[in-house]
């Protein structure tokens, strides 16, 4: 009777033994700290994954990077500004646990993730780098029944980029991702990049630059070799070429027009000395605010850069202007004639530039001793026509009595005298080709060249 009245209890306890049995994978799906506190049960996380293989045996870790935006590419300060996902998958097998307790180990609170072995990554090319930590520290780590272990971490870097400007602002910089293990040498741990090609690096399909285009990516692996030893690296190469469409017009338009407007100052009148001095000083004034504005956000380097060869023709062109009127206005006021050559369609009117016999207002007087075409001769005989004579003046006139062969001067042009005005005006007329046509060829050469240098380094 004894034994009867204890068989129920012994059966309710097995029973509940059982369902504990039973029910303890639901209780590790719904509390997973217990099965992380299981895991951690002698780990030692100042042990690498394969300390326990033996030297030669470095842990293999694969990096992911996912670029969410890229901002604030500064010429000046030579750095940029980049948001990214950093994902690293290893395996560690301390870490195995049965697939009848879990499928995977989550891990969202950042004092669980500090237990475990981590790898040691840092940015050389880095200023500056930070973690997000809003709304909660943007890190998780996930564990597999095997073991294989999923770090991913968002955090914002600011990262030198040497730049090259000579070609500014054509140009076509190249930036670095540059990942190092900081002191893990290759004997201990090595960096590669994901087996996926398309996974290992990618961007933000509408990832958009406000002054380049969509960058081009290269990832590369390598090993650095220090004092302390070899070290395993990993970089990514961005081509950045510059948008050269926010110059066009905030740049090299207004400058064009500013040459053009300089020109105006050919088609005024010589005496319009206020609108002519006035309008070259104000285009002068222009262009050096121009260029002072077209620079802003530049270093101050040693070497030219395309936008200087610009900016300095242009002002050496409006500057030219200047000149040229300080030329016009000096014509415009000489005392001395010129002398233009004509052309001539007969000898007969050869002597319409000086008439046989005249007088000037000084004295001059021309005695004409030139005998016509078709007159005899004897073979002693020349033929002659006036010419000046360089004797100095008696009684306050000149005399125009010399005689030189006509062969010297037929078949020839006839000269026209031009007044100092005539003179000022044909300057002018000149420069209003000239001018233009120096630009125009000047900006062929610039555009052929330095687009041509701009197309093979983006290639």
């Amino acid at each position: 009777m004894r034994f009867r009245g204890m068989e129920p209890r012994f059966c309710g306890g097995l029973y509940l033994a059982l369902l504990h049995i039973l029910l303890l994978p639901v209780r590790c799906r719904e509390f997973p700290h217990y099965l992380f506190q299981s895991l951690m049960k002698g780990y030692n996380k100042e042990e690498w994954p394969s300390y326990q293989e033996g030297p030669g045996r470095p842990t293999r870790v694969y990096v992911e990077i996912y670029i969410v935006s890229i901002s604030s590419i500064n010429a000046e300060s030579m750095d940029f500004v980049v948001d990214f996902l950093l994902t690293q998958h290893w395996k560690d097998p301390r870490l195995r646990f049965s697939e009848n307790v879990s499928k995977v180990l989550e891990l969202h609170q950042l004092r669980q993730i500090k237990k475990l072995w981590l790898p040691d990554p840092y940015i050389i090319n880095a200023k500056s780098a930070y973690f997000h930590e809003i709304t909660l520290p943007n890190r998780f780590a996930r564990v597999t029944t095997e073991g294989n272990i999923t770090y991913n971490a968002r955090l914002t870097a600011k990262l030198s980029c040497q730049m090259q400007l000579r070609l500014y602002p054509m140009d076509t910089q190249e930036c670095e991702i540059y990942l190092e293990s900081y002191g893990y040498s290759t004997e201990i741990l090595y960096l590669h990049w994901h087996w996926d090609k398309d996974t290992a690096f990618s961007m933000e399909p509408n990832l958009e630059l406000p002054n380049f285009m969509r960058p081009i990516s290269d990832s590369i692996e390598c090993v650095d070799t220090y004092s302390m030893g070899l070290f395993s690296c990993l970089k990514v190469k961005l081509k950045l070429q510059r948008r050269i469409s926010y110059h066009l017009t905030q740049t090299y338009l207004p400058t064009v027009l500013i040459v053009s407007v300089s020109w105006v100052t050919f088609w005024l009148s010589v005496e319009a000395v206020p609108a002519r001095v006035t309008l070259g000083i104000t285009t002068l004034l222009t262009m050096t605010t121009l260029i002072g504005g077209a620079k802003q956000g530049l270093p101050a380097v040693s070497y030219i850069k395309a936008l200087d060869v610009w900016m300095g023709t242009c002002t050496f062109f409006v500057f030219s202007t200047l000149l040229e009127y300080v030329v016009v206005s000096k014509a415009s006021r000489r005392k001395v004639v010129m002398l233009v050559p004509m052309p001539n369609n007969n000898n007969a009117n050869t002597n319409h530039a000086m008439p046989r016999s005249s007088t000037f207002s000084s004295g001059a007087k021309f005695e004409n001793h030139y005998s016509p075409p078709g007159t005899a001769k004897s073979p002693n005989q020349t033929q002659f026509r006036p010419h000046k004579l360089s004797i100095p003046p008696q009684n306050g006139s000149f005399e125009y009595d010399v005689e030189s062969p006509v062969d010297t001067y037929l078949p020839g042009p006839t000269k026209v005298i031009l007044t100092p005005a005539q003179q000022a005006k044909r300057i002018d007329v000149i420069a209003r080709v000239l001018f233009p046509s120096l630009f125009g060829a000047f900006n062929f050469v610039y555009w052929t060249y330095y687009l041509m240098q701009s197309w093979d380094e983006a290639g």
